[in-house]
């Protein structure tokens, strides 16, 4: 009867956890979907917290930059991507789903590197890449005026570089 009783006791309590389980997974799904304002909060947050204190979060974009490798190389800029050897321009990357909507990424102007104020096709120019986190969002299947945010990493170009050509090992 006692070894009974315990069995009884372990199921009942087996039952209530799994159970408890179950309703705060369903509470935890249900609650990922969250209002336009608290979405608004939260990207707020996100902004001041992390993305403000990015250099990257700093850059300005001109509107039209029609520079070319050969115009950097005859002429010399202030600005630290046009005073590179391996020169780049930015433009703006949009995504109305992410926060934030607009980043700006680096993009060679040179396939060579400027060497003597001429493009040197013995080396090469390459884009120097990092990780930053942004918020994606996406409309809640639920309830369609709610949104489900998540954090993600994205590389993003934010320079180049000079570097040498990689060669393959040929037999001969």
């Amino acid at each position: 009867m006692e070894w009974e009783g315990l069995r009884l006791q372990i199921s009942l309590g087996s039952l209530l956890i799994f159970n408890d389980q179950t309703s705060l997974s369903a509470a935890a799904r249900s609650s990922r979907c969250i209002s336009e304002d608290q979405l608004n909060n939260r990207t707020d947050k996100y902004r001041k917290t992390y993305w403000d204190q990015l250099i990257i979060s700093k850059i300005k974009v001109p509107l039209q930059d029609t520079s070319t490798c050969q115009q950097t190389a005859k002429e010399i800029r202030q600005e630290v991507n046009m005073r590179s050897l391996s020169p780049w321009k930015y433009s703006l990357d949009r995504d109305d789903d992410r926060f934030p909507r607009e980043i700006a990424v680096a993009k060679c102007l040179c396939e060579g590197c400027i060497i003597n104020q001429k493009e040197d096709m013995s080396y090469n120019s390459k884009e120097v890449f990092a990780q930053v986190m942004v918020m994606k969002k996406a409309q809640c299947k639920e309830d369609p005026k709610k949104y489900v945010v998540n954090k993600e990493f994205i590389k993003i170009p934010v320079a180049c570089t000079c570097v040498v050509p990689s060669y393959t090992k040929s037999t001969f």
